[in-house]
């Protein structure tokens, strides 16, 4: 009897460490973004403007940087801007990156984890051009 209820014991405290929702590997930042950033993304996202402001959430009082940096020709990553939010007393925050032509890589840290996430930011002129484009339905189609 005493061997199976250590195997039950055993077995219990094995779905408890399998199946618990909090999982010490999982360790996210203690920050909502909750407009701006995708910090989910996989894919570059592409832009036209100059800038980019974000707008999110975290426990009053909480630090929050934000780093938006390029690669130079070398391969070599190269700060370009570097803010850091206090989070006010409501648990709301704001912040504008500014943007290079190319790809920025943004970077957020806080609680002492760090995302990053890619923005391209693309030339006026294609802009432009894609404006005087004329999409017609069913062209080219084979």
């Amino acid at each position: 009897m005493k061997a199976y209820r250590k195997k039950l014991i055993g077995i219990l405290m094995a779905m408890m460490f399998c199946f618990s929702p909090v999982s010490v590997l999982a360790a996210e930042l203690p920050v909502t973004i909750s407009s701006g950033l995708n910090m989910k993304a996989e894919e570059v996202e592409c832009t036209f403007e100059e800038a980019r402001i974000v707008y999110g959430e975290a426990a009053p009082g909480t630090k929050v940087v934000f780093t938006v940096s390029k690669m130079n020709r070398f391969g070599n990553m190269v700060e370009l801007h570097k803010d850091t939010v206090t989070v006010g007393s409501m648990g709301l925050f704001s912040v504008t990156l500014p943007l290079e032509r190319g790809n920025n890589y943004i970077g957020m840290t806080a609680g002492g984890k760090t995302e990053q996430v890619i923005v391209k930011r693309v030339s006026q002129t294609v802009k432009t051009q894609l404006q005087r484009m004329i999409a017609l339905p069913g062209l080219n189609v084979r």
